[in-house]
């Protein structure tokens, strides 16, 4: 089911060829690295990874600007997840600032609210201030800062991390 996000439609991607590769250069253009296994996650691939997409409801071809990809996680010795860890969140370079990424935080949320999860995490680099305040307006808690994190090469030389959370329950 399709939610809109002023003139972007929120869905979950669902193997279709052109939206992966799509994600994938997305992807490509916002990290240094991989976030996401894109053709790993879609709906039928695996059942804890989840992939929404954001695409322009104003373009006839329905082009993929955004994503969130995320994975469900258990703890040790339990079958069902208890936390969903948000692996990867891009929204094309023309498409920022339109509330395309905050609406992909809140479909994921909502889905682990859905699905009764305690949290939902992620880690970010501490270089990244536009994605740490969208999520702390969110929500979303600095839990610890993680050092040696990221290869020295991913992010001008700056290693550290902060894992985020937010609470749901």
């Amino acid at each position: 089911m399709a939610r809109r996000a002023g003139t972007a439609t929120i869905e979950l991607l669902d193997g279709d060829l052109v939206a992966i590769a799509q994600c994938i250069a997305i992807d490509a253009d916002a990290f240094p690295y991989a976030s996401a296994h894109f053709g790993l996650m879609g709906r039928s691939r695996s059942r804890s990874g989840r992939v929404w997409i954001a695409r322009d409801a104003s373009d006839d071809r329905q082009r993929v600007v955004g994503f969130l990809a995320a994975r469900l996680r258990s703890r040790r010795g339990q079958a069902h997840p208890h936390l969903m860890h948000i692996e990867g969140l891009a929204v094309d370079q023309p498409a920022r600032q339109q509330g395309i990424g905050r609406a992909l935080v809140r479909e994921a949320v909502a889905d682990a609210r859905a699905r009764r999860l305690h949290a939902v995490a992620l880690h970010v680099s501490v270089t990244n201030e536009a994605a740490i305040a969208l999520y702390e307006s969110e929500g979303f808690g600095i839990s610890r800062k993680l050092p040696g994190f990221y290869p020295a090469g991913a992010f001008d030389g700056v290693t550290e991390a902060l894992e985020m959370a937010k609470l749901l329950r």
